[in-house]
């Protein structure tokens, strides 16, 4: 091989090399912008409402266990009362709960939030079979029950839209701010009418509350038997949490989405979770096992674009080994600076695939900077190639690669799968094309 091609060789993959630098620059441009996305969201989220986690009604009734203990002082036998006080915490049966939530984005500048307006209905039972299962320091001990309360944890309560309308056994009962359990402030709580759990008993409930949230709603399933349905006007939920929806009971649609989950206590450890957070943790935003429905906007700008860039040391490289064939086939130097204009032109395309993107969709802006830089290349290589013919031709060639990289970008299942046949296909037409060249035969075309 002459020793001038594989310095002509050498100067294309330092020309290759150095664009890497504006290209990791915009990626940096990327990350910048997905950071200040996430910052918007947290500042709407510390000024109104955050994301929404719900779990409850937790029953909680105080308790008094009175014993007589004989001591033995001054040598005489001496009976004291002794007294112990708990709480005990009860669990719904069963619960049925179903929710509508409205979707709405949020903008603030350029960014932009998923919020939400929720509305819930949840109707069950807690029943009592006449044994409690308290702690006692004595089997014999007598049991004094004082003023039971129910406890419904949120995450962010500023979201409350108006009063929570709580009924039980029949009674419609107010609701005031704090859960009632003192480790656990974030929340509501509602005081009950006296009554004795050590009797068999059914009581039932219904609470009916909305709040606003941001971007995810999450619900803890700690009855005994859960079901929970959710419907949303938002099409494109992504389902999180412990607890993925029922496949047959899941519909999606242009219009919105509707998920139905069944848990069972025993699939789950949410009450223990709960038992211990009541203890030990401030907050319930990730206490439990749940179930999670996050709001996400399908085509996310800046992971597409940070996509796009993994792809451009392909593209450019791909259009740099077309420009060498080129040279090596049709006999026509090209100047190394004329590699770089072309280069430049092709990280640019990244740049304003960006800048648009965040003004009109994706596919608009995608379209636009594409159409851009093909005509400007274009328009260009026609006279650096020494013809309109071979400068449509190389157009031609970009329009190809653009609307395969956008192939890859919409086709996230099927990405590698599309990118490893793009390569193949390529190698195997440089292959076809080159298979007659005498490389050792080849002048210098510098």
């Amino acid at each position: 091989m002459q020793k001038s091609l594989f310095i002509k060789a050498a100067l294309i993959a330092a020309i290759f090399v150095l664009l890497q630098v504006p290209l990791k620059m915009i990626d940096g441009i990327v990350a910048e912008r997905w950071g200040r996305q996430q910052a918007v969201v947290q500042e709407l989220a510390s000024q109104s409402y955050g994301k929404q986690t719900l779990a409850g009604p937790i029953l909680s009734i105080p308790y008094i266990e009175e014993y007589e203990e004989t001591a033995l002082e001054d040598r005489a036998r001496k009976v004291e009362t002794r007294r112990i006080y708990r709480t005990a915490r009860f669990f719904a049966l069963n619960s049925n709960m179903t929710g509508n939530a409205t979707v709405e984005t949020k903008s603030r500048g350029l960014f932009k939030a998923r919020v939400f307006n929720w509305q819930g209905l949840a109707r069950g039972e807690f029943v009592f079979d006449g044994k409690p299962g308290i702690e006692r320091r004595q089997l014999d001990s007598r049991i004094v029950w004082g003023k039971p309360s129910l406890a419904i944890l949120l995450s962010d309560p500023r979201g409350l839209i108006g009063s929570p309308k709580l009924t039980w056994d029949g009674k419609e009962t107010s609701v005031e701010r704090g859960s009632g359990i003192s480790t656990v402030s974030s929340g509501l709580h509602a005081t009950l009418p006296e009554f004795d759990p050590a009797k068999p008993q059914r009581v039932g409930y219904t609470l009916d509350i909305g709040v606003h949230g941001i971007e995810s709603l999450s619900l803890v399933p700690i009855a005994a038997d859960d079901q929970i349905t959710l419907r949303s006007n938002w099409p494109h939920p992504s389902f999180g949490g412990q607890f993925l929806p029922l496949p047959e009971l899941q519909r999606l649609s242009k219009d919105g989405f509707e998920a139905q989950w069944k848990v069972s206590a025993l699939a789950s450890n949410a009450q223990q979770q709960v038992l211990t957070l009541s203890d030990a943790k401030p907050s319930c935003g990730v206490c439990a096992d749940r179930i999670e429905v996050r709001f996400i906007e399908p085509i996310d700008i800046y992971s597409l674009s940070d996509r796009a860039l993994k792809y451009g040391f392909l593209f450019v490289g791909l259009t740099f080994a077309c420009f060498f064939l080129f040279e090596v086939l049709k006999a026509l130097p090209i100047h190394p600076a004329q590699y770089f204009l072309v280069g430049l032109a092709l990280v640019t395309f990244f740049l304003l695939l960006i800048g648009l993107s965040e003004h009109v969709a994706f596919w608009i802006a995608y379209a636009i900077a594409s159409s851009a830089c093909v005509a400007l290349l274009g328009a260009y290589l026609a006279t650096v190639l020494r013809g309109v013919a071979r400068g449509l031709g190389f157009a031609v060639v970009l329009t190809a690669l653009y609307s395969a990289l956008y192939g890859l970008l919409v086709s996230e299942d099927n990405a590698l799968l599309l990118g490893s046949l793009l390569v193949f296909a390529l190698i195997a037409a440089v292959m076809f094309m080159t298979r007659r060249v005498d490389w050792y035969a080849l002048r210098s075309r510098a």
